[in-house]
């Protein structure tokens, strides 16, 4: 066996390195810290120029640098043994069986103790294979900023000039500078000038080779210092540093521009972080094919004017203190002693000092940690998928680098270090996602200084930040909050989804390797419950103030940071998670002026994450009145809303009421009914600006016709309960009812339209004829032994029963309807006084076994196929039926929101016309799925989000490929009873059905997909889903929600014939998202003694619906030759796409499987002198399409043919 070599920071899973080749001094690293000069003719020449090597990578030292030296004894000589002179040489077969090394056996019992599986190791292991970047493929890049760097040192300087001159002189240059809001005063008494940078420095990733691809491209950074002589000692007020710098970067875009012939490149100026304060100089390669040309390697280059660590004095730029006067941001603001602090103002000017500090506590664990490195990369490519490091003020893999160093020099409480060298670059990432999943950050700030603790200056204190601050995380120097822009959300964010993160790395059972780093999660209307998007900034705020605008020069940051705090308060433990998010500002030319919020169209997304308890809440309780100060507090936060209000236990308090009908989907929108108040209340936020995403979907699951009586669920479940005992108390049955199983959609809440009961007299008088469903249930019987031994005799035993409950029931429940039918194996209809219809059928469990024998005895083939249908349908009926409809009941009240999601995917599916091709069994496991197994989003807690995660699902899920497993059979804690690998082991086994959704019970997924859908269903399924998403995205990024219904419309196009029917002998058209209630006949009558023919035909309709037996007879009749299309929910045609392998041209033969028609005879010559006929026959679909129009015959009233590709 060949000995591993051992790479410290190249490889995916690192230990640390027990002797190790001393390390050479970085050439890109300023060792001295920034710090003053020491008078050192040594650092005068390190400040006068910039070595070579900053930007040209030497080899050798890079390779010393990365922990590429090898150890003694792991350099090739081990690889392959050398002969020793004297002695034989040993053979090479001999390698075969060498014992493994050391190295080997850690990495064999870290796969086992830290990763779980080989799989999860393997996977990390090829991620960062192609995550990372192949730093000796970047010769174009080395070279690129080889030239920039010889540009920059040739600079030509600028002397001093007026603010005004200045700036006119880059305009004319086609520069202009991209100055913050507010700009500088024209007639300002201080200068700009020009001179070229005293240092010059790469920073970030790229240095420390912790980058990760990235689909917006990788960037390089470059920090250019300016000189110290360019600045005053009060430059720290009022803007002065930002507008120098903003000229001094301006100055860099001019000089870079005249000389592009030399470096070929494109400029834009970009607001870092979203901070139009300090904006950046992006490079991008002008792509000409030159030895500079790095556009192939997806970087891009950044130039970050800095500053010497101590230019200002740092007190002046501690968080209490004030650097912008109110006077300067108005003209009318007055004159005061003690002006607010601006904390975020003084640590953007800080922050400029830091780059070189912090790379150099970097490059420190790079180089001592082996798995420092990669644990980095794999940290992006987690924050990367999660949307982190996108918008402005988020956090990213910086803040989780410096995190991670943090663990690595510090100790917790007990004295216990959390991490070490010695880990891999696994461990070392889990370990600090746990960190930031359970840090309380509000009890313990977080100080990078070497003791771990806040400087003892008291305005540097623990206190003074987190006054100032939502997030503390305090740089090494003890004076720099690195999470100054990052608000209370955010972090609020950032921890929700840590956590999510440790539940499924913690999962040992199963691989969430895809949702760990794989899946993209950054869609909003996927990832939260609630989205409220505010498009425009309002024009008056009570909040954001001229002392509010010192520290926040954007109305849109202040926004972004404030309203989570605000919503947080107001709502409580109602929602999980508020945080607020939009994208970042555009980067701009540097001929044009600075990009803002508003002029970009940049729109704020408050996003919301619910308790599905205590959201939909209806009361909002405060404090009592005897707090005076919480009383006002409440008050304040809620204006006229509050008042006071006596409770039942006799309690007086502050509360806010928020009246609905009491129904969930009502109640599910409370919260968004307080958003939308709060943000009116103290931001100015209208209703005509913001689109508040919860309920649009609420409306298509109402049938337009139906008169509702019935809100909820909760009257047919009343009904149904005291319908089984009735039926239980039953007196006079031979045996007695033991168990009255539930079977009905209507009964496991997953019905798309709640069931209502049977309307009135009155309103059956006054021409109201809806169609009435009866619901099934399966009636079991105690055990007997007197039970026949056939099944006909058991089919006429359960036939007197019938005929015994009904008389019985009438008799016993006076105000019971009951009907026995023969039909469809027999049944009882029973109408209880409650008006729902209970369609119940008797099992009995010997039944199976007689059915098992009749198949096995029978030797005829057409004979035994009608006997296994009859089989099929009896395991369906009795036993897969009651099974998922008991578990799915279950699953609904568990997750209360599961109902809407299965209505909705159903509504949306029928709309498709596919309701027809898709058992409703598969549908309702497809919606339980995203609510069993919501990772890597939370689980669903409004009615749309689960809608919109399945059909996500439906989208994503390769059907082709894999099983979909849903664990339906879950203990009473939540889990999975039964292990789902070894269910999805099974599943891949079998290749029946084209659409898969297997549970623990059916593990070969044939339960309610063994003949549909079929892959034609599946892959217009799919289009449907993704094309619903795409138009759902666009809706959501654009605000109109008025356009959401074409979701629910299906494209006419695809269909060979559609029948159109006529709605008024459509039972089911009041259910239709195109009802018309002048399509329906008005049946009053004249005379009220007499019943007119059509209003007797109407109430045939009620309890009988031809358009189900009308698509059941074209089935049986061209089945085999077409695939039919039907919406079940109020459609009013079918349509049909012909099986192009059934139907085609061929020979003529007995039993032709369609209407045919001979053709032409074909010629074929097979010599000069001799030629043979053949006559065929082509389908007639004329005719077929005919047969059908004359099977419906007073229900279709037209037929159109489009037959494409079959001529």
């Amino acid at each position: 066996m060949v000995s591993l070599k051992r790479k410290a920071a190249s490889q995916s899973d690192h230990r640390g390195s027990k002797k190790r080749v001393p390390v050479a001094a970085d050439p890109y690293i300023d060792q001295s810290d920034d710090e003053e000069d020491d008078g050192s003719e040594a650092a005068e020449s390190e400040a006068d120029s910039l070595h070579e090597a900053d930007f040209v990578e030497e080899n050798e030292d890079v390779d010393m640098i990365d922990g590429d030296a090898e150890e003694p004894g792991s350099e090739e000589d081990d690889e392959e043994e050398k002969s020793i002179p004297g002695q034989p040489r040993k053979k090479s077969a001999d390698k075969l069986y060498k014992a493994p090394t050391n190295e080997e056996i850690q990495q064999l019992k870290e796969t086992s103790d830290l990763f779980n599986s080989n799989l999860f190791k393997l996977q990390i292991d090829e991620l960062m294979k192609e995550v990372q970047v192949n730093h000796n493929k970047t010769a174009p890049l080395e070279k690129a900023l080889h030239k920039l760097k010889e540009i920059i040192d040739s600079m030509d300087e600028i002397p001093e000039g007026s603010v005004s001159g200045s700036t006119s002189k880059l305009a004319s240059a086609g520069i202009a500078i991209p100055f913050p809001h507010p700009p500088p005063p024209a007639d300002a008494q201080y200068k700009f000038a020009f001179k070229k940078p005293s240092k010059i420095f790469i920073v970030g990733s790229y240095l420390l080779k912790t980058v990760a691809k990235n689909p917006r491209g990788s960037n390089v950074d470059i920090a250019v210092q300016m000189p110290e002589s360019l600045f005053q000692d009060k430059d720290n007020v009022n803007y002065r540093y930002f507008y120098k710098r903003a000229y001094y970067l301006a100055v860099l875009a001019m000089q870079l521009r005249k000389r592009r012939e030399e470096l070929n490149v494109s400029l834009e100026f970009e607001a870092f972080d979203g901070d139009r304060r300090r904006p950046v100089l992006v490079l991008k390669s002008g792509g000409d094919g030159s030895e500079t040309d790095f556009g192939k390697l997806g970087f891009y280059i950044r130039l970050f004017p800095i500053i010497p660590v101590n230019l200002f004095l740092p007190t002046r730029l501690a968080p209490s203190r004030n650097n912008v006067r109110p006077n300067f941001v108005s003209s009318t603001a007055p004159t005061t002693s003690d002006p607010p602090a601006t904390p975020r103002y003084n640590a953007a000017i800080l922050h400029d000092t830091t780059l070189v500090p912090n790379l150099n506590v970097l490059h420190h664990h790079v180089t001592t940690c082996a798995g420092f490195r990669d644990a980095v990369v794999l940290a992006k490519v987690w924050l990367t998928q999660r949307g982190f490091g996108k918008w402005p003020g988020s956090f990213n893999g910086f803040l989780f680098a410096m995190i991670m160093g943090y663990l690595l020099r510090t100790s917790d409480k007990n004295g216990v270090r959390r991490l070490a060298n010695s880990f891999s670059s696994y461990q070392l990432f889990k370990v600090t996602m746990e960190f930031l999943a359970t840090h309380d950050f509000d009890a313990q700030p977080i100080f990078m200084t070497e003791n771990g603790k806040p400087l003892e200056e008291a305005e540097f204190s623990k206190e003074a930040f987190a006054k100032h601050y939502d997030v503390v995380i305090v740089g090494p120097s003890g004076k720099v909050n690195l999470a100054s822009a990052m608000s209370r959300g955010m972090l609020d964010e950032l921890q929700h989804e840590a956590k999510i993160s440790m539940r499924m790395l913690n999962d040992v059972g199963h691989d969430h390797f895809d949702s760990l780093f794989l899946k993209s999660v950054d869609v909003l209307h996927l990832r939260y419950d609630n989205v409220a998007r505010i498009a425009t900034r309002p024009k008056t705020s009570p909040t954001y103030t001229t002392t509010a605008s010192l520290d926040f020069p954007s109305h849109y940051l202040f926004l972004q940071s404030k309203v989570p705090k605000i919503l947080k308060r107001a709502l409580t433990n109602r929602a999980s998670l508020v945080t607020a998010r939009m994208d970042p500002l555009p980067a701009w030319p540097v001929d044009e002026s600075p990009a803002t919020y508003l002029s970009a169209g940049i729109a704020i997304y408050v996003c919301l994450i619910l308790d599905p308890e205590n959201s939909i809440r209806v009361v909002e309780h405060g404090p009592p009145p005897e707090d005076t100060t919480a009383a006002d507090a409440f008050r304040a936060l809620w204006g006229e809303k509050s008042e006071l209000r006596r409770f039942k236990d006799g309690s007086i308090l502050e509360s806010v009421v928020f009246d609905c009908d009491g129904t969930l989907d009502e109640r599910a929108l409370i919260v968004g009914r307080m958003v939308e108040y709060l943000l009116g209340r103290h931001f100015g936020v209208g209703k005509e600006g913001m689109t508040y995403w919860a309920g649009q979907f609420n409306r298509f699951i109402r049938a337009p016709g139906i008169d509702v009586s019935a809100l909820s669920y909760q009257m047919v479940m009343e009904a149904f309960a005291g319908f089984t005992k009735q039926l239980r108390g039953l007196d006079g049955l031979p045996l007695g009812v033991t168990t009255v199983i539930p079977c009905a959609e209507g009964l496991r809440y997953s019905s798309v339209f709640i069931p209502q009961p049977r309307p009135s007299d009155e309103r059956l008088k006054g021409g109201y004829r809806p169609l009435i469903e009866p619901l099934d249930v399966v009636i079991e019987f105690e055990s007997s032994g007197r039970w026949p031994d056939d099944l006909d005799a058991i089919a006429q035993m359960k036939l007197a029963f019938y005929i015994r409950i009904a008389e019985l029931i009438t008799k016993q429940a006076p105000g019971t309807r009951a009907i026995v039918s023969k039909d469809d194996g027999g049944y009882i209809d029973v109408t209880p006084s409650t008006g729902f219809t209970f369609r119940c059928r008797i099992h009995h469990d010997r039944e199976e076994l007689l059915h098992e024998r009749r198949v096995a005895k029978e030797t005829e083939l057409a004979t035994k196929d009608t006997l296994l249908v009859a089989q099929k349908q009896y395991i369906r009926r009795f036993h897969h039926l009651p099974h998922h409809s008991i578990r799915l009941q279950n699953l609904c009240l568990r997750h209360p929101f599961l109902p809407y999601a299965i209505r909705l995917l159903k509504r949306w599916v029928g709309a498709h016309m596919l309701s027809t091709q898709i058992p409703a069994e598969m549908l309702e496991l497809i919606a339980a799925k995203v609510f069993l197994d919501a990772a890597p989003y939370n689980e669903p807690h409004s009615p749309y989000i689960g809608f919109v995660r399945a059909l996500e699902l439906i989208r994503s899920w390769d059907w082709e490929k894999d099983a979909l497993v849903v664990g339906i059979d879950q203990d009473e804690k939540g889990g999975v009873a039964e292990d789902k690998e070894a269910v999805a082991d099974a599943a891949a086994g079998s290749k029946s059905g084209a659409m898969r959704v297997v549970t623990e019970k059916d593990t070969v997924g044939t339960w309610w997909a063994e003949q549909k859908p079929s892959w034609m269903v599946v892959h217009r399924l799919v289009a449907l889903a993704k094309a619903a998403l795409s138009h759902l995205n666009e809706a959501f990024q654009s605000g109109l929600e008025k356009g959401l219904a074409k979701i629910f419309l299906t494209p006419a196009k695809g269909y060979d014939v559609v029948l159109h029917l006529h709605p008024h002998k459509c039972p089911r058209f009041r259910q239709s998202l195109t009802y018309d209630a002048d399509c329906l006949p008005k049946v009053a009558s004249k005379y009220k003694n007499l019943v007119s023919a059509k209003d007797r035909e109407l109430v045939l309709l009620t309890e009988f619906d031809p358009v189900q037996k009308y698509l059941a007879e074209l089935e049986a009749a061209f089945g085999s030759c077409a695939t039919f299309f039907h919406d079940r929910y109020g459609g009013t045609a079918i349509a049909l796409v012909w099986n192009r392998k059934a139907v085609m041209s061929s020979t003529w033969k007995v039993g032709q499987p369609f209407n045919a028609t001979p053709v032409m005879p074909a010629t074929s010559k097979k010599s000069d002198k001799r030629t043979k006929q053949t006559w065929g026959v082509a389908p007639n679909f004329t005719a077929m399409a005919a047969e059908m129009e004359r099977l419906g015959t007073g229900l279709v009233y037209g037929v159109d043919i489009h037959i494409v590709g079959l001529e």
